[in-house]
């Protein structure tokens, strides 16, 4: 009996930790989400850890056990949601061998990510740009990997035959420049709702399909 009872309290422990490690998990996101929406409101400059507290009524101390300060809180939401980013990129690049349905698939990724994740999407390319190039200390900047999976599909393209010849980073940033363009317009501009967003990407699509196609 005893020794039935010591293994019921050693399971009682771990669910305990489980538990305890989910509700960190779960705050530690919160803190992010929320972090985000307060980068974009207050600039980077009257943002603090100590207002950010007050605001989700946690205290500061709170949230230093998570992040070391701004920028790490910063970096962490950046690169958070560009691995998501790459992740969802590389799901559709690998969803289809066409090459134009690989770039077209790419593109809905990409414009779909940023009408569903407007305050990320702004940060990543619209309020730090600067953010993309920078690295913290000892550590890879894992934001370059998202595009990456963009100009492998353009080299593909040019590969299969199915492409104008032409240079990759060159076309990469023609197809960058209209995506952008449309989510950028999408989330700052009253007046593109989703039917006129949504004809302006199939019809920027079809303007490049043509003006590339091979």
């Amino acid at each position: 009996m005893k020794k039935i009872h010591e293994i019921e309290k050693g399971g009682a422990r771990k669910v305990g930790r489980s538990r305890r490690d989910e509700q960190k998990e779960q705050l530690r996101d919160f803190i992010l989400q929320k972090a985000s929406e307060q980068f974009l409101e207050w600039g980077y400059n009257d943002f603090s850890m100590r207002k950010l507290a007050e605001r989700i009524g946690y205290s500061p101390a709170t949230l230093y056990l998570y992040f070391r300060d701004k920028d790490d809180l910063l970096f962490t939401v950046v690169d958070e949601a560009f691995a998501r980013f790459q992740c969802q990129l590389s799901e559709a690049a690998d969803s289809t061998a066409d090459p134009w349905e690989r770039l077209g698939r790419l593109g809905d990724t990409y414009i779909r990510f940023g009408l569903n994740n407007p305050v990320h999407y702004q940060l990543m390319f619209m309020w730090r740009s600067d953010y993309l190039t920078k690295s913290r200390h000892g550590e890879e900047t894992p934001r370059f990997a998202a595009f990456q999976v963009l100009s492998d599909a353009v080299r593909y393209a040019m590969d299969q035959g199915a492409m104008k010849p032409g240079e990759t980073e060159v076309y990469s940033d023609i197809l960058w420049a209209m995506m952008h363009g449309v989510v950028a317009l999408a989330i700052q501009m009253p007046m593109f709702d989703e039917d006129r967003t949504a004809k302006l990407a199939k019809h920027s699509r079809d303007m490049i399909y043509m003006a590339l196609n091979r």
